[in-house]
């Protein structure tokens, strides 16, 4: 167990998050040299594999974020314990790494760690560091620095940048709001750290012949080329995800392209994916020397949790579908604006579309009298009505 209480470490959340199992610091040693860390809460010791805990957790398989409700993946009791918090001392599987002077990996070590996080900021309060880049916050301007150019050797191996704004459906004082999502450099840099956290975990786990569920994916395709010919499109990145292989799980280390890794396996939050905890156990039995789950265990694990995940996307798209039909019922707009993606089949009038007001992709029922054609720009009005999909017409 290392003692990393001396480091100053950062927590780097949303307003108010549920489950908070990330954090970052950065130590400087003699000679100018600089270890980024990068911790991750350990839920797993509070509750041993196959207890009525971890079976439960399994059944849930992640945490639920609906628009109107929240479900934890693990109970109450277990996320007091296993939340980082600012001055709250944590245990934590924490990985140090050194950078080599083009951002990649020089060397890297995964511990069992104690942290006490000097600092729980929000996004807002970390670009704020950022951009006025304070004397006092060296650390913190240092780590962005190491990330930005992590984030640079990764895009020379191939990794793709999504860059396309997203949203968020949000209930305010019994409105429905979208909230229209823009990446910013804090939020960049706590993505960087938790891919770069999955590629270390993953030779971690590869070089001790640990069984895992490992993350794999081909692009199939020619992302520069695809991004050139749509360069003023907002909706380039949606059409270059139609031209690449989908990411699947799998025992056997692989390629994961768009990320621009040689393998990968996604570990930073044990709290509300159940996957993730099931790597963060194998590692931690490792390091103490105990039992190990079989290939065989985990390939049942991965069969199952893919079901188990099915259902809880029904439950979400469900969810979704429901205030956003009730957000274009009140918002009695005339039209909206569009942007066709592709048909998803035709007979039915099913397609892809990207309302740009709103940030949002969506499977919609479109009914138009004309041909119309991906990247195009249409003025579509909502019908009101019963169907599984939110109906428009040109």
């Amino acid at each position: 167990m290392k003692d990393l209480t001396n480091l100053k470490t950062y927590i780097i959340d949303s307003e108010d998050p549920h489950e908070i199992d990330d954090a970052i610091s950065l130590e400087l040693k003699g000679g100018n040299k600089k270890i980024f860390w990068i911790h991750i809460s350990n839920p797993c010791k509070f509750f041993s594999h196959d207890s009525k805990i971890d079976l439960d957790a399994r059944k849930r398989n992640s945490s639920l974020y609906l628009i109107d409700l929240y479900v934890p993946m693990l109970p109450k009791d277990i996320l007091e314990k296993a939340n980082l918090a600012q001055n709250k001392i944590s245990e934590t599987i924490s990985a140090a790494i050194e950078f080599n002077a083009d951002g990649s990996i020089n060397n890297y070590e995964i511990t069992e760690a104690i942290i006490k996080p000097k600092y729980q900021l929000t996004y807002e309060d970390a670009n704020e560091i950022l951009e006025l880049e304070p004397k006092e916050e060296t650390e913190l301007i240092e780590i962005k620095n190491l990330l930005e150019k992590s984030i640079l050797f990764r895009k020379k191996q191939g990794a793709i940048n999504f860059e396309s704004p997203n949203s968020k459906i949000k209930l305010e004082k019994n409105r429905i709001i979208i909230h229209k999502l823009e990446k910013t450099i804090s939020q960049i840099i706590v993505a960087e750290s938790m891919i770069l956290m999955g590629y270390v975990t993953s030779l971690f786990i590869d070089k001790n012949n640990l069984a895992a569920v490992f993350r794999i994916q081909k692009l199939n395709c020619n992302p520069t080329e695809i991004l050139d010919k749509y360069n003023d499109s907002d909706i380039k990145y949606i059409i270059l995800k139609q031209y690449m292989g989908r990411s699947y799980l799998t025992t056997k280390p692989g390629i994961h392209e768009s990320l621009g890794l040689k393998m990968y396996v996604q570990c930073t939050s044990p709290l509300r994916r159940y996957l993730d905890l099931i790597i963060q156990r194998q590692v931690y039995n490792k390091i103490n020397n105990n039992e190990i789950l079989s290939k065989d265990s985990v390939s049942k694990i991965i069969d199952y949790s893919k079901n188990r995940q099915s259902e809880n996307n029904n439950i979400f798209k469900n969810n979704k579908f429901k205030y956003l039909k009730l957000f274009f019922k009140n918002e009695k707009k005339p039209f909206y604006k569009i942007i066709f993606v592709k048909w998803i089949n035709h007979k039915k009038n099913i397609a892809l579309v990207y309302f740009p007001d709103y940030s949002l992709e969506i499977l919609i029922t479109l009914f138009v009298s004309i041909e119309i054609y991906s990247n195009k720009i249409y003025k579509v009005k909502f019908i009101i009505n019963e169907s599984n999909l939110l109906e428009f017409i040109y």
